[in-house]
């Protein structure tokens, strides 16, 4: 998912589209600023107060999702097993240190892990498996449906990234059609019928056009939707429009989808860049998944300091030492803790392919 030592080429082509990484870095910044504006309500101060508009970055991360999946399978060899195993060692590790960290404050201290309330199963946390509880690490949930998107396309990975497209977005419609047709109160029944599922389903489109040139790279047009994408989002947030959370699929996902499209019909135009701003989104980027599963932490930890400072009070100092504080330990972890574990996990891969590799 990030920039690693010794990529494969599938690999390599996934970081070299520059556009999603710093889509990676978009989405991550803007659910750490929701979250900062919950902070912000949390300890009375109003930092930036009313900032829902943030939630839209998981909702972008889940359409690059559906897009990276098809970028890094597309033309190779693979069966579920070998498919889910990646995804386990490239996802997992992190997050249930992450999860490790939240179990040891829970068990000392447990009001201050998911301070919004409701009840924390720890299994459920390190299993991903959704029972309506909350996890050790709250973000934790966007994984479960990750998960359950990567079980459907790879069940149907060994027939190829185009028939996987398709047969997984099938599924997926037909989910989502389900849950709306037959309404439930029943937690595992919604999560499983989510409309959040249609984000994976653009991200697949998204990728068989582009792969197909039925949609061409172009500035101005790319521009063109990326404006018109945050144009049609900040509406819907300041006009209020009902049961935003409850129809994000298309109330932000269509949002998302443009913007998302409009990053790629610019790849040409954001390769050929030297700015330091791209520079600095491209790292946002590469430490978008250690900046999203830690900044729960940092961003409780630095509140909690800055209150015992009497440097609370005020919400737009509030809002640039926690964001300073947590992007920069988002990074620092993405270098020192991310990256060594992923290279732990390549080298296991890697001795544990070796003997196959002789034998053929």
């Amino acid at each position: 998912m990030q920039v690693t030592p010794r990529l494969s080429s599938s690999q390599k082509n996934e970081v070299n589209i520059e556009s999603v990484q710093i889509m990676r870095g978009i989405a991550a910044i803007l659910v750490v600023l929701l979250h900062i504006s919950i902070k912000g309500d949390q300890y009375g101060n109003d930092a930036l107060k009313g900032f829902a508009i943030g939630g839209a970055g998981v909702d972008l991360f889940f359409i690059i999702s559906g897009y990276i999946m098809c970028v890094s399978t597309a033309n190779r060899n693979l069966n579920f097993g070998g498919f889910m195993l990646h995804r386990i060692r490239r996802i997992m590790p992190l997050y249930w240190l992450t999860t490790t960290i939240a179990l040891v404050i829970f068990l000392y201290k447990p009001e201050i892990i998911n301070t919004s309330g409701g009840e924390t199963s720890i299994w459920a946390s390190y299993t991903l498996v959704p029972n309506g509880s909350r996890y050790l690490n709250s973000n934790g949930w966007t994984l479960s449906y990750e998960f359950l998107f990567y079980i459907l396309f790879g069940l149907i990975i060994h027939k190829g990234t185009y028939k996987a497209i398709l047969l997984s977005s099938i599924v997926l419609l037909i989910l989502v059609v389900t849950g709306l047709l037959f309404p439930s109160n029943e937690y595992s029944f919604n999560f499983a019928t989510n409309n959040l599922y249609l984000e994976f389903i653009y991200g697949m489109g998204c990728f068989y056009l582009f792969n197909n040139k039925a949609i061409k790279p172009n500035a101005v047009v790319g521009l063109s939707l990326c404006i018109a994408g945050a144009a049609l989002l900040a509406s819907e947030v300041f006009f209020k429009i009902p049961n935003q959370e409850e129809n994000r699929g298309w109330l932000w996902g269509i949002p998302m989808l443009l913007v998302f499209s409009g990053f790629l019909c610019m790849e040409g135009f954001i390769k050929g860049s030297t700015s330091v701003i791209k520079k600095l989104f491209l790292e946002a980027g590469n430490s978008s998944y250690s900046l999203y599963l830690f900044h729960p932490f940092t961003l409780s930890a630095t509140a909690m300091c800055l209150k015992y400072m009497n440097m609370a009070s005020n919400p737009y100092l509030f809002t640039i030492i926690l964001f300073a504080v947590t992007v920069a330990a988002g990074y620092m972890i993405y270098l020192y803790v991310e990256r060594p574990l992923v290279a732990v996990f390549k080298k296991k891969r890697g001795r544990a392919q070796t003997p196959r590799m002789q034998q053929s």
